[in-house]
């Protein structure tokens, strides 16, 4: 079930932020996992607790602290099932916003407006890009890559885009 629920939020073709205010521990965790950003005030705190109790992740924990964090780091987290503070979060990588107290929200709708104000074919696809080029030799990489900077070079968003920047106004998007 949670696999299920935290795997559609992996697969969104837009943006997904997780603002993080007080515990994120098991899917809680797992779910700001599955976002492409985390924001986290000073109260945030992560952790993978499940084998404290015999159990394993089960909504993609392993896997996604092991791309977000890198082995050892990942091993850490998911063999002991300690918590972090936010500060620390940041530091391994698994936050990437650290905020005060109270503030993951806002920054988070900031974040997200400043996202929002791209074009929405490039911010799709260079999510594509990041995506599908983790965890794959370069090479492939750079073909993902290249296959999301040509939807978006030929689409009208690139037209629109150049065009408001050479009349210094801003772009006005169609998402095509």
């Amino acid at each position: 079930m949670f696999r299920a629920a935290f795997g559609a939020v992996l697969a969104l073709p837009q943006p997904v932020i997780a603002a993080v205010h007080g515990y994120a521990l098991g899917g809680g965790c797992e779910l700001a996992l599955s976002c492409d950003l985390i924001v986290a005030d000073e109260t945030a705190v992560f952790g993978l607790p499940e084998t404290t109790v015999g159990l394993v992740p089960g909504g993609g924990g392993t896997q996604l602290a092991l791309r977000r964090l890198g082995p050892g780091r990942a091993a850490d987290l998911v063999l002991t099932g300690r918590r972090v503070d936010a500060a620390e979060a940041e530091r391994l990588g698994l936050a990437d916003r650290l905020v005060p107290t109270g503030g993951a929200a806002e920054i988070s709708r900031e974040l997200a407006l400043r996202i929002a104000a791209n074009s929405p074919v490039a911010v799709v696809n260079a999510k594509r890009a990041l995506r599908q080029g983790a965890g794959v030799p370069l090479a492939v990489g750079l073909e993902v890559e290249d296959s999301a900077w040509r939807a978006a070079a030929f689409s009208a968003d690139r037209k629109e885009g150049i065009a408001a920047f050479v009349q210094k106004r801003n772009p006005q998007w169609r998402g095509a």
